[in-house]
């Protein structure tokens, strides 16, 4: 089994919507209402991998998971978004793999905190964050379609 984590590239555009369609069908058919109007466009994708802020996982050399990265206020903290696992694969470690990435990518730049917003009924990601030790700072309103702000303290 070979698990690699890249930065994705152009050719790499219809693998990330994919992923996250798939990931939002299934978290739609769960109830978790938030991904409803969560959907990122093609323009959005695009730019961000442009941009260098977005990564993809493979298994076995096949693109199945993503995450994006973003570098916020002079590299004080690190954005964690749209963290995707193609359902298929998912409960295989890979998510956890993308964490510890995140984790490592904001160490090297010197970061000391990551920050991330998820569906407050995305049970199986709220459960994943807060075993890497995110912390839950509040929950907009309304809650039932609103996300939770998370964070993590990163030690040197």
């Amino acid at each position: 089994m070979m698990i690699e984590i890249v930065k994705a590239n152009k050719s790499n555009l219809l693998e990330v919507l994919y992923i996250i369609r798939e990931c939002s069908r299934q978290l739609i058919e769960k109830g978790v209402k938030y991904w409803n109007n969560s959907l990122a466009d093609s323009f959005e994708i695009s730019t961000d991998i442009e941009s260098g802020y977005i990564y993809l996982i493979k298994y076995n050399y096949v693109p199945v998971g993503t995450i994006t990265l973003r570098f916020l206020s002079e590299n004080e903290s690190l954005q964690l978004e749209r963290l995707a696992i193609f359902p298929a694969f998912q409960k295989k470690g890979l998510g956890q793999k993308l964490i510890e990435f995140a984790k490592e990518t904001a160490r090297k730049k010197g970061v000391k905190k990551i920050l991330g917003s998820i569906p407050v009924d995305d049970a199986d990601l709220i459960h994943l964050l807060e075993q890497n030790n995110f912390v839950k700072k509040g929950e907009s309103i309304p809650v039932e379609i609103s996300p939770i702000a998370v964070e993590l303290e990163l030690l040197q």
